[in-house]
């Protein structure tokens, strides 16, 4: 505890997350949902590109610890399906948990560059109604890969994660890519209040490199897909 405190790097284990979080705890943060943040608190929000498992586990971990956060899936993703039986479980037990659910929105899917408004903000409203189908959707949208024009910037009708008020005029740390392995979470102190976004799937019960996580899902999903096509075959 007293290093995470002090500035530890970590080695993205389920049990080193649970202990940041604790640290944080014991510095006397709390933690809320997107709505503007007072000094000592802290938004925490998790985009789930890999694996909603993996998240159902964080989820635990922090309604063991009376932490509420907000979960971003996505809809436009080979990697996992909302649909499947275990996934969608997942998903609405993470809501049970009390945890809010929310869109990730991936522009790339559709556009190379900026849209249209209208046409942007019809497919985000599209997939903001069929993820309302499967769960009670938390009117929040996060970016998948965010692109230069999405950030900082408060679009109509859904609360933008990289809204200023939860993106440049309060603390911002993320662990994209691993990247805490190399430099601790807080290299420079702890705000006084911040957005904290953790992606599920770069976290596990062992440590793990960012290419074996990635590795080990392209080869799971590319057998569940062989199994599938072999079926077919008469």
């Amino acid at each position: 505890m007293p290093e995470l405190a002090g500035g530890q790097r970590l080695s993205y284990t389920l049990r080193e997350y649970e202990e940041l979080l604790e640290s944080l705890l014991a510095e006397g943060y709390s933690f809320t949902d997107f709505s503007p943040l007072a000094d000592g608190e802290i938004t925490l929000r998790h985009d789930v590109d890999l694996s909603p498992e993996t998240a159902l586990e964080m989820a635990r971990i922090e309604s063991r610890l009376d932490i509420e956060s907000t979960y971003c899936v996505l809809l436009t993703t080979p990697v996992y399906n909302l649909l499947a039986v275990a996934e969608h479980e997942a998903l609405r037990e993470i809501e049970a948990l009390g945890h809010d659910v929310a869109l990730h929105f991936n522009t790339h899917h559709y556009w190379d560059e900026r849209p249209p408004s209208a046409e942007f903000e019809r497919r985000v409203r599209a997939e903001r109604e069929v993820l309302d189908r499967l769960i009670e959707e938390s009117g929040v949208v996060s970016f998948h890969r965010p692109p230069e024009w999405v950030l900082g910037e408060p679009f109509a009708g859904f609360e933008n994660a990289y809204d200023p008020r939860y993106f440049t005029e309060v603390g911002y740390c993320s662990d994209s890519s691993q990247k805490w392995r190399r430099e601790p979470p807080f290299p420079d102190g702890r705000p006084d209040r911040f957005q904290l976004l953790v992606h599920p799937g770069l976290w596990g019960a062992t440590e793990r490199t960012f290419g074996e996580i990635v590795g080990g899902v392209e080869a799971e999903r590319a057998e569940r897909v062989g199994r599938y096509l072999a079926a077919l075959d008469p």
